[in-house]
């Protein structure tokens, strides 16, 4: 299995909610404040860069308001711990300057992974939910040829529209000619006497 087809069914998943949330939520504020101990081993700035990657596995596994509400967590140990005075939260201009940067970059990964969770799951939605086909709804736009079902917000580009259209000719005549020799073979010959 590709690293596509795992993360597809990932945002196809349902988000997690409620216990399984605050635990992922919880986990996901934890690993990068211990990556970011370490960090501070040897460099001691950038103290939010370590969450933005947990904020958008946030954003991939879990509803959007646990995603921010992970997001905001992260700010808040971050603030205690990596800025200074530690262990007080501070509000001076330093602080709103990048507790509003970080902000700002989390609710755009978490839009953003939300966007994608919605693409996927219109592209790769069943044309019916019962199983039962759709009719094939046919389109040109920019002489291209595309293809869609009643029901399905997902769009297949065929090909230039003078080769599909070809292509349909084509189709439609072997169709033709497999219906009239089924015929001429099933039919009984009369008899004649």
């Amino acid at each position: 299995m590709t690293f596509i087809d795992r993360l597809s069914r990932l945002l196809l998943a349902p988000p997690a909610t409620g216990s399984l949330a605050l635990g992922y939520g919880i986990a996901l504020t934890a690993i990068p404040t211990a990556i970011r101990l370490v960090i501070g081993l040897y460099i001691d700035r950038l103290p939010f860069l370590p969450y933005l990657p947990f904020v958008i596995v946030a954003a991939i596994v879990l509803e959007w308001r646990w995603a921010l509400a992970t997001a905001l967590a992260s700010w808040i140990v971050a603030d205690l711990l990596f800025i200074g005075p530690r262990y007080h939260l501070g509000f001076g201009p330093y602080e709103l300057i990048g507790f509003t940067i970080f902000l700002v970059s989390t609710m755009l990964l978490i839009a953003l992974a939300k966007a994608v969770r919605v693409i996927v799951e219109n592209s790769l939605r069943p044309a019916r939910p019962d199983g039962i086909a759709a009719p094939v709804v046919f389109s040109l736009e920019g002489g291209q040829a595309w293809a869609s079902w009643y029901g399905s917000h997902s769009w297949v580009r065929l090909g230039p529209e003078n080769e599909v259209a070809e292509m349909m000719r084509d189709f439609l005549a072997q169709r033709e000619l497999a219906e009239r020799l089924d015929r001429k073979f099933t039919e009984k010959p009369s008899a004649t006497t």
